[in-house]
Parts: C-alpha cells; structure tokens; sequence
C-alpha cells in the first residue's frame, strides 16, 4: 500500500476539547487530497494503520473518518484488497450558475451531447409562468440528449422565448452550452438561478430515450435562470436516470470553511 509523500505535512488535530473531533479533522484532510488530485480515483489508500502512524492516532479513529468517506460514496472498500478512492464522483457546486453537463465536461467526464430537435412550442402552463410569458408567446423547446462514456444518462429541455432564440445557431447547441450561447449571442448577463430536484417515474418517451423502462425512477431537475436585473431567461428541466446519480449534501457548522455543495456521484 501506498504511503503519504514525505512533504505532506500531519494536519493539526485538535481533538473534541474546543475543537472538531479528530477523526473529523482526518476525514477533511483526505477529502481535501482527493478534491485537489493528490489521492486519485481507483487508487488505493495507505492501509487503516499506515493512515494512524501519519495521523498520530487510533485504528478506531481512523476507522470513524473512513466510514464518513465510505457514507459519502468518496471511498469504497475491496475485500481482501484495502480501501480505494472511488471513481466518478464530481463535486457540484449547485449555488454556482454552471449546469450539471458544464460541470462534468470540466473535470474530464466523456461527455457528448446528442441534439434531438429544437421546436416551437406551446409550452407547459408553469413554464409560461416561470419566464412571465402570456399563454400565446412564441416559446422555443432546445431538446438535447447528455451522454456519458457511450451511454444516455441526461434527458434536458430547454424553453427559452423565441425572441432569445432567434440569435442562435441550431448547430451550436451540440458545441457550447446553452449559458454560454445565451451570452455571447444575446448579450445577457445571466445572474442567477432557482433549481428544485425531485423524484419522478420515467414516461415511455423518456425511458425510451434513455434506454430504460418506462416506470423506473428518475430525477428531474427544474430549473429557472435568470438575468443580473432578475428578468427570467431560461427554463430548463433535466431528467436524470436515478440508478446512475447520487446526490449527496454535506453540512455544515457556522464559519466552517465552505466546501462543494452537492457531490455527484456517477455509478456507471
């Protein structure tokens, strides 16, 4: 098993007088080599007593600190083989303005975008609602299949008014995302967005475009963008296959350094 390289430093363990628990204080530091690629995904870590002669403390402590990285789905445990970092998780930040397929582009997932079509509709009543749009406007829909190492994993549509969508290129949408384009083409500002994520069970045209049946869970995201004078722009909802997507939440106490909002967890 690997060892830490001699440069790294032992983290400063305050213990629970005053201070955040040490294995508490393990468990950040291991989350920070992995956050910056020191620790990466597939590679073993040091052996439980390895990481307790670095650390300066028990088996039992070392344990607590791993069993938080294991819950989190950041590591995972090989029979007869040790304690690896797992593969496929990004960190998502969603209380930044990039979409979950920019995020995954950016840290190196094979992302490809498929583009199914892109229509004037007669859009949903809370769409209209959302971008503050009467029930007759000319509303544009961007259908777009997300599809990571071979497989469609993201169903996402985009509404956004036709007058937005006048200035861009049908063929960009499968180059650049949406963002981006709405910015550069439209000279908007987009400052910020809501976004609610919920279970839903798969229609058969959504199962059939995503290979699965139709019934099987999934997750939709719905979310609302909008312009730095808070004009909504764009609606966009993402229907992510369930079985493949883990989101999970770290909180947080007060003043705690801030760390990515969500982790995504890829099980491809």
């Amino acid at each position: 098993m690997p060892s830490f390289p001699p440069h790294n430093a032992r983290p400063p363990l305050q213990g629970t007088q005053g201070g955040e628990p040490k294995y508490q204080a393990i468990y950040r530091d291991l989350l920070a080599q992995m956050n910056r690629g020191e620790l990466a995904p597939g590679q073993p870590l040091p052996s439980q007593r390895e990481l307790s002669q670095h650390y300066g403390v028990s088996l039992m402590t070392v344990r607590q600190a791993l069993q938080r990285l294991s819950s989190e789905g950041r590591v995972e445990q090989r029979h007869g083989l040790g304690t690896f970092v797992a593969e496929n998780v990004i960190p998502h930040e969603m209380n930044s303005l990039r979409s979950l397929a920019e995020d995954l582009a950016l840290r190196g997932v094979d992302l490809k975008t498929r583009l199914l079509g892109v229509h004037h509709v007669e859009a949903p009543a809370s769409v209209q609602v959302d971008l503050g749009l009467s029930p007759r406007a000319d509303i544009v829909l961007v259908e777009r299949l997300r599809v990571i190492a071979g497989r469609p994993v993201i169903l996402q549509r985009s509404y956004l008014p036709a007058e937005l969508a006048r200035r861009l290129a049908d063929e960009e949408f499968e180059r650049r995302p949406l963002y981006r384009l709405i910015e550069d083409r439209c000279g908007l500002v987009l400052g910020s967005a809501k976004e609610s994520i919920k279970p839903i069970v798969l229609t058969q045209e959504q199962a059939e475009l995503l290979g699965q049946s139709a019934g099987g869970a999934a997750l939709m995201s719905d979310r609302v963008t909008f312009d730095v004078e808070d004009k909504p722009v764009l609606v966009d909802r993402a229907v992510m296959w369930a079985s493949h997507i883990v989101y999970t939440a770290r909180r947080q106490t007060p003043g705690a350094a801030p760390d990515p909002a969500v982790l995504l967890h890829l099980e491809m």
